[in-house]
């Protein structure tokens, strides 16, 4: 889920190819309205979709550094959603989604764009129908681009300044750049892994999304007496009670407040880990990956699996499987 001003939306996770911070593009004559520009990943010319003009809603006046881009496929090629924030994977249940109403239109333009609609506690999720907000129209020419001998340093030729303010400009154009390089170029979707970036107990850590089955908010949740001090206590997570693990004490950190939660299935198990804060979600290059550093010593490389940097910080990939076993946390198949 990623929200675009005031309004929440929705993809489905296995359209997603990655999601990148926003970066400086080309601005192009004659293109659908729509279509807020063109940008080079990787080699790889792809266009990015305002959502807002798509609407029918007034452009953003101002593009900010905190903007990112969800890629993902459209009709085999790549295309990109401009958002202002990633807020959460989520698995919606099917009793709480419902087709788009038709608001008086003929049936076969009811639901042009959002394919359905979810009701998540008191939240109204709207789920895009990613392929209909690209005009297929313009895919000739993009592919016309891509064939070009100079795809690679499209993006380090834009108009996109009139779009941002004056300081953030080398921003944006270095994120182009970077993206723009040979040397990031990264094509093949099993060379990436996509990863959840967490803050807990002050640090940052990265766990692999194929893990995940959500994110969700702690309002209130009860502790269970004469339990180990790991476990936080159970909440009602729709029908299902779930058990809230605190693993800051394995990682030697100290615990912060219980507000958040990814919820992660292993060998048949679903906990709750606690957690800070949802960074990011990011699809990281192997290449990107670094050893784990000898200081960790021998019980860090027994939780940890390697480390990456995210915008200029360190981000230990957590082995959540060793965490809840070798840490203790589930002992003899029992929380």
């Amino acid at each position: 889920m990623f929200r675009i001003g005031r309004f929440v939306y929705a993809v489905p996770v296995i359209e997603v190819r990655e999601i990148i911070h926003l970066p400086e593009f080309r601005q192009v004559d004659e293109a659908p309205a729509h279509i807020a520009g063109l940008v080079s990943i990787r080699g790889t010319v792809v266009p990015l979709v305002d959502i807002d003009v798509r609407f029918g809603r007034p452009q953003s006046a101002r593009y900010l550094t905190t903007d990112k881009v969800v890629v993902f496929h459209c009709d085999g090629a790549p295309t990109g959603i401009i958002i202002n924030e990633v807020i959460d994977i989520y698995e919606i249940p099917p009793d709480s989604i419902v087709d788009t109403p038709a608001y008086g239109r003929s049936s076969a333009s009811a639901s042009v764009f959002i394919e359905q609609v979810a009701k998540i506690d008191e939240a109204i999720i709207m789920i895009l129908n990613q392929k209909r907000l690209f005009d297929s129209s313009y895919k000739p020419a993009v592919e016309d681009l891509n064939s070009a001998s100079d795809a690679e340093h499209f993006s380090c030729h834009t108009s996109f300044n009139t779009l941002t303010h004056e300081t953030d400009k080398s921003v944006f154009h270095k994120r182009a750049l970077d993206l723009a390089s040979s040397d990031s170029r990264d094509d093949e979707e099993d060379d990436r892994m996509p990863l959840a970036v967490i803050e807990t107990g002050g640090e940052l850590f990265g766990i692999e999304l194929e893990v995940v089955r959500e994110f969700i908010n702690i309002n209130d949740y009860r502790q269970v007496p004469c339990c180990p001090s790991h476990i936080v206590g159970n909440i009602n997570l729709r029908g299902e009670i779930l058990t809230l693990i605190d693993i800051t004490g394995v990682l030697s950190l100290t615990r912060g407040n219980i507000k958040s939660a990814v919820v992660v299935s292993i060998d048949g198990f679903t906990v709750g880990i606690c957690i800070d804060n949802l960074i990011d979600i990011m699809y990281l290059p192997f290449s990107g990956f670094k050893e784990l550093p000898a200081a960790l010593g021998q019980t860090s490389e027994d939780y940890f699996e390697f480390t990456a940097l995210y915008e200029g910080r360190a981000v230990v990939v957590i082995n959540i499987q060793s965490i809840l076993y070798k840490g203790n946390l589930i002992v003899n198949e029992v929380l």
